[in-house]
Formats: structure tokens, C-alpha cells, sequence
């Protein structure tokens, strides 16, 4: 596995994060099978379109799927209920393809007006990078447009309907996928908003009765701010003191950085390890699945650890 082989000489070489297999040893005792199972999202299935239209919507979406934690976050009302940061922006989106059916078309992606993109991805509060955004939306449209037809679709059946290999496309087609980094002279990749693209359009799918893509249980955890914060409250993730007081004073944390790098690689490989060892204790998961208990995990009001902070397209 790529993603898991190019960032285990990260783990092992860290000066600034540590796995604490104790930690996840009292976790998989602990935990409530039930708790892992895959819940929420159910955003997912209140999107609407054909199998064609639920690809595209949802590979724009995870196109903008990163950096979500301004000081004033991204808030939108609907039905009296307010929905903050990612969900913010997915809700948005979600309303903006039912007024206006366009947003389904990369073609629509290429000319819609700077101001309409800036009015539907607003909301209240403060969304960060919004010119990189409306880049990200155009780019997409005009790969989606030149290499697939207009349509994500013959994507997913170039490689077959596998997420993986779906995952790699992305990386490999769409530079704003291209989720890379250089350590110490080495290449990591951690490809989390293709990994999460590939899982969101199966989840999508079969929300809506179409079969789901194949092969999920490649997939490895997501590495984003939230995940590793998720981590710190479990006690699975440590931090040296240095880097514990950048965190915890919300100090941005460079792209790139021995750091940023060190605690996204240390993130993929306690969730694969939580995995592993939540099976030997009959309660069989995968690391998506522990992914997703994680980043539910992080918004609940008792983590008070703080999540790192990069301002990157990336996550």
C-alpha cells in the first residue's frame, strides 16, 4: 500500500510525534463495537441525480474539502438547523444543484460567474483560500471536460468501480488531488481527499441503491487536522512539548513541515494499528470506518485538544 509503505520511515524517524500502543491497546478494550460502525453522513443521501450527476457533485465537493477551521467558521441554516464548516459548504452545495442544475455539469464549472461561487460556497462566517477554490472548481471542470467526456463516471469505469485505483486517478489526473509531500529527501504520499473522494461517491451511491464501489478495506485513514486531534484526546498520538505548545497556542504550522508531515503520517498509522488491534479483540473494522469514529469523535464538546492548523488545499 502506498500511502501506508511511504509513510512508515516518517513514523519511524519522527523527533516530534509518537504512536502510544498502549494507549490503543485500552482503546480496542474499551470501545463499543457499535461505535464503529459507519453513522452520520447522512448528507450523503440528500443528495439527488443519477449515478453521472452523484459522481460529479460529490467529486466537486471533496475537490473543496479542506480547510474548514477559520475563527469565525463557516455556518449555513436549513431547516432550522445550523450546519457548520465541511457541512456548511456540502449544504450549500447541495441547495445550489437544486436551483440550479448546473452545478451537476463541469462545463457549468468553467463559466460560472467568480461572485455566484463566492455567494453559494459563503454562508456566514469565513471560509479560507476562496481564490484557490474557485481554481480548484474551474481546474476540475476543464480535466473532467478534456480527459472524461464531462463526465466522472468514465473515470470510475476506466479503473474498473475499485476506490483505490479511483484514489490514484485522482493523484494522478487532478493536480489539487496531488497530496504529497517531501521528508528528508523522500516522497509521502497521503492522498486524503482522494481516498475520501473514492468512499464518499461508493457511499453516495449506495445511499441511492446503486452498487458501491469495490475494494474500501484498501483504503487507509484520512489525514487531516481533526483525525490527529481525535488522537491527542485518546492519548494515542503524543506530541513533543515544543510542538504541543505550537499546537496548543494555534500557531499555523507550515505545509510541508518535518511537523506537518510527522503528524499525518503518525495519524495513518495509529488508525491502520486501531484497526488491526480492534480485530483481535472481535470487533472487526476497517481503517476507514475507525476514520470516521475518529473525526465524529473530535467534534464532541469533552476534546479539548486542540487540532493543528495549515493553510493548505490539501485538507
Amino acid at each position: 500500500m502506498l500511502v501506508l509503505e511511504s509513510t512508515r520511515p516518517v513514523v519511524e524517524g519522527a523527533m516530534h510525534v509518537a504512536i502510544d500502543d498502549e494507549a490503543i491497546a485500552r482503546w480496542a478494550h474499551e470501545v463499543s463495537p457499535v461505535a464503529l460502525r459507519p453513522a452520520g453522513h447522512e448528507l450523503l443521501s440528500m443528495l439527488a441525480g443519477s449515478q453521472e450527476k452523484l459522481a460529479n457533485l460529490v467529486l466537486l465537493i471533496d475537490a473543496l474539502n479542506f480547510c474548514f477551521w477559520s475563527s469565525d467558521p463557516l455556518r449555513f441554516e436549513w431547516r432550522g438547523r445550523t450546519y457548520e464548516r465541511f457541512n456548511a459548504m456540502f449544504v450549500s452545495l447541495l441547495l445550489a444543484a437544486r436551483y440550479e442544475p448546473g452545478w451537476y455539469d463541469p462545463r457549468f464549472w468553467l463559466e460560472v460567474p467568480a461572485d455566484e461561487i463566492r455567494q453559494v460556497l459563503g454562508g456566514k462566517g469565513e471560509l479560507l483560500l476562496m481564490d484557490e477554490r474557485e481554481k480548484i472548481i474551474r481546474e476540475t471542470g476543464r480535466i473532467l471536460v478534456d480527459r472524461f467526456d464531462g463526465q466522472f463516471m468514465f473515470a470510475i469505469e476506466s479503473v474498473a468501480n475499485r476506490a483505490w485505483p479511483l484514489a490514484v486517478l485522482l493523484m494522478t489526473e487532478f493536480d489539487s488531488f496531488r497530496d504529497v509531500a517531501n521528508y528528508r529527501g523522500k516522497i509521502v504520499y497521503f492522498m486524503k481527499r482522494a481516498q475520501i473522494a473514492a468512499l464518499d461517491i461508493s457511499m453516495a451511491w449506495q445511499t441511492h441503491d446503486y452498487p458501491p464501489l469495490a475494494g474500501l478495506d484498501e483504503l487507509t485513514a484520512f489525514a487531516d487536522y481533526r483525525i490527529p486531534q481525535a488522537l491527542r484526546h485518546l492519548g494515542v498520538l503524543r506530541f513533543s512539548e515544543d510542538l504541543a505548545r505550537r499546537v496548543d497556542t494555534e500557531e499555523e504550522l507550515a505545509p510541508g513541515s518535518p511537523e506537518e508531515i510527522e503528524i499525518r503520517a503518525a495519524s495513518i498509522h495509529a488508525v491502520d494499528r486501531m484497526s488491526r488491534v480492534a480485530a483481535t479483540q472481535g470487533k472487526r473494522t476497517t481503517p476507514w470506518q475507525v476514520d470516521w469514529y475518529l473525526w465524529d469523535l473530535s467534534h464532541r464538546p469533552d476534546v479539548t485538544a486542540r487540532h493543528h492548523r495549515t493553510r493548505t488545499v490539501f485538507y
